[in-house]
């Protein structure tokens, strides 16, 4: 354990008031404070509810049991866990419709679109979903470098980011008009301007991003300021890029494995989180004090598949592992910790073995990790991810949403031809 002396921090309400009037000076989201859509900018907190309200907190093995296949649009009760999984998709043949990726988020800010990836078919790319009812819209007009490198605004639910990968242009993009408006070009001596082969959110007030050149070359830039960081070659960058911390003040960067803090504008160390390994399934995230965190399923120096790495201090803690009455971390294993309404409460699925018949083998968890919070299970996602005939399109990518009330994940089904959409709907999810 890092035994750094730790660094004060504002409470997380002022941190809040810091969001609302960055965002009120910004240009492009429109100088008196509104949006495009009209709709307040400020990032309210969710309403408290226990989100483990309901749910299963012990560390019993729950063997998973046969369970059909729910039709598209039905529910079924989760077995073993009794929460609601619902479908929502309905791909066909050998299709694949998915979140995108766990660290990414798929709802927007006030959860009324819901964006899924679709391959694998004639209609391939990025769609748009009610966020409520589920049903289909239409599909983007968006051409981001990757598939998950597509960015919803915090608080604005009619935009979102995305770096346009014909033209190396960040752009802001109206999901109901379809309009599009360039913010900046980015140029590099080699290649494309993207997210990094392994991205993240934004800053929590959609300022600040992180980005990389082809050549290992890593910047960021804030929007509000239009402020392009000095940029540096980093040895081994070539397919990272830097992420841009929830509280824009900080850059988390995955440097030879290595979970390095650097400065945003010089891109200039600061601190390293001893011990943890960069390069395993992480998110970057708040905790409910404003603390920005790495935390990541690790399997050295820490065992665990919840360890939480501050970027403050360098402090770590193990908060599902062997420390603390878990299983050592099985394979497989996601974190999403973009409920941005609520902070420290991340989503994990992991794989482990497929039939589920251990504890965390084939199971979903809400986790607290704010310190002292809850470990919560939540439910058996029957998907085999790279054991199936998808391999790795079965990866469940749990993202769960802003308010921290559902969570959104792809499924085999028990290692089925297709892979479609479910969400758990958690007890405390209020339609």
């Amino acid at each position: 354990m890092n035994n750094k002396k730790s660094v004060a921090r504002p409470a997380f309400a002022s941190f809040l008031t810091v969001l609302t009037l960055s965002l009120a000076a910004c240009g492009g989201g429109g100088g008196d404070g509104s949006t495009s859509s009209g709709r307040q900018t400020s990032l309210p907190l969710g309403d408290g509810k226990d989100l483990c309200e309901g749910l299963i907190i012990d560390k019993v093995n729950r063997p998973m049991t046969a369970l059909a296949k729910p039709g598209v649009g039905q529910f079924v009760i989760d077995p073993q866990f009794g929460t609601t999984i619902r479908r929502i998709t309905n791909v066909g043949g050998t299709g694949v419709i998915k979140p995108a990726y766990s660290t990414i988020p798929a709802w927007n800010a006030d959860e009324s679109y819901l964006i899924l990836y679709q391959t694998n078919t004639a209609n391939a790319g990025h769609h748009l979903y009610n966020g409520k009812t589920y049903q289909y819209i239409r599909k983007l007009n968006i051409d981001p470098p990757d598939l998950e490198q597509f960015y919803w605004h915090a608080t604005d639910p009619d935009i979102l980011y995305y770096i346009d990968s014909s033209t190396n242009t960040l752009t802001r993009y109206q999901v109901s008009t379809d309009a599009k408006q360039a913010i900046r070009t980015f140029s590099c001596a080699a290649g494309q301007v993207d997210g990094g082969n392994d991205p993240m959110y934004m800053s929590w007030d959609s300022d600040l991003i992180g980005l990389a050149c082809e050549d290992g070359t890593v910047f960021s830039y804030r929007i509000s300021t239009n402020t392009l960081g000095s940029a540096i070659n980093v040895i081994n960058a070539s397919l990272t890029a830097p992420v841009a911390a929830p509280s824009g003040t900080q850059m988390f960067f995955n440097r030879s494995n290595r979970a390095e803090v650097r400065q945003v504008n010089s891109m200039s160390y600061i601190r390293e989180i001893a011990g943890m390994d960069a390069d395993e399934h992480g998110s970057v995230h708040l905790l409910a004090d404003g603390s920005d965190v790495f935390t990541a399923v690790q399997f050295g120096t820490y065992e665990g598949s919840v360890v939480v790495g501050d970027m403050g201090t360098g402090n770590v803690r193990v908060v599902v592992g062997p420390d603390t009455g878990y299983p050592y971390p099985p394979s497989g294993t996601h974190i999403s910790g973009v409920s941005l309404k609520r902070p420290g409460w991340v989503a994990v699925s992991i794989v482990g073995d497929g039939n589920g018949q251990s504890l965390l083998d084939n199971e979903l968890l809400l986790v607290d990790t704010n310190p002292g919070g809850q470990v919560c299970r939540v439910g058996h996602h029957r998907s085999m991810g790279d054991y199936g005939p998808q391999d790795y399109w079965a990866e469940p990518h749990v993202v769960i949403s802003p308010s921290g009330t559902r969570m959104l994940f792809g499924s085999d089904w028990g290692g089925g031809a297709t892979v479609d959409t479910y969400v758990v709907e958690l007890p405390s999810y209020q339609p």
